[in-house]
């Protein structure tokens, strides 16, 4: 603003005349700082909407005695709706052991390949290794209907659901540590599977029943990385599951996800009728969905 009234000065009076220090007070006020973002919690509300979404991409690996006995890759796109997450659509890969698929393959002689996951409200659609089972011939993706079917398809392998703004506000809340980096913001401390329980939909749904005793005091370590507009870009959690057989037996599950592409447009569709067959009607010996072994 100075720089535009020294400039009219000089073309209008040949000379720079010294301002008053009303004018310069006025000058300067004209020179507006930047507002600050609005908080994480607002700024994932503001993406709520259809047929918007992002992508996401994490690894989750289950440690015994220092050794990953677990390994889940997922990959894959979330679409919301005015109230939140309205479907998603991954891919997923498991290795157990180290080189166990692997070895698996070898003797099969072909790959296991992936296994891909449409979920939406109230149905969701299943397609890869061990599904086919149950599928007769021809069709290529397992249906489930009924959110008592779905409720852990979606969110594994990681714990904390950040598209939940109550989580979200929570780990918010229970932050330790608070840097600025040149990308953003960086927060980092822990909070319980009991206070995570109360606050999240999802994970109510994941576990068998509301954690007791010690497993309620579990601390779930976050580390969570905001770009420059306060959305999350990244989040790594680390959590301790107590083993039966005496002290200091226990799994370390560590996950990383990537949140990435906020904004854009995705349309999730189910897959073809003809191809999906409905897990209702192939056979009574479905398994009910897994639940993490918490309590």
């Amino acid at each position: 603003m100075r720089r535009w009234v020294t400039l009219l000065a000089v073309v209008l009076a040949g000379s720079v005349l010294p301002m008053s220090a009303a004018e310069a007070g006025t000058a300067s006020a004209g020179v507006a700082e930047a507002a600050p973002p609005p908080s994480p919690v607002t700024r994932l509300r503001q993406q709520f909407g259809e047929h918007t979404g992002l992508r996401i991409s994490d690894v989750g690996r289950v440690y015994r005695g220092g050794k990953a006995v677990v390994t889940i890759w997922r990959k894959g796109r979330v679409e919301f709706d005015e109230a939140g997450v309205y479907g998603t659509d991954t891919v997923g890969r498991t290795e157990l052991g180290r080189g166990v698929v692997k070895e698996l393959e070898w003797q099969l002689g072909q790959r296991l390949g992936s296994t891909r996951v449409i979920c939406f409200p109230n149905e969701a659609y299943l397609s890869g290794p061990g599904y086919e089972t149950w599928l007769p011939e021809g069709k290529t993706w397992l249906g489930l209907i009924g959110p008592a079917n779905i409720k852990q398809t979606a969110a594994l392998p990681q714990i904390v659901n950040i598209f939940e703004p109550a989580t979200l506000g929570t780990l918010l809340s229970h932050t330790a540590v608070r840097k600025k980096l040149r990308s953003g913001t960086f927060l980092q401390g822990a909070v319980t599977l009991r206070t995570l329980y109360k606050v999240s939909p999802s994970l109510r749904d994941r576990l068998a029943g509301p954690p007791k005793g010690r497993s309620a005091r579990i601390p779930v370590g976050f580390r969570l990385w905001l770009d420059r507009s306060n959305l999350v870009r990244r989040l790594s959690t680390t959590w301790r599951q107590p083993l039966s057989g005496g002290p200091g037996k226990y799994t370390t599950t560590v996950v990383d996800t990537r949140y990435t592409g906020w904004g854009s447009s995705v349309t999730l569709v189910p897959p073809p009728p003809e191809d999906t067959a409905d897990a209702g009607r192939v056979g009574a010996d479905f398994p009910e969905p897994t639940v993490l072994p918490i309590g």
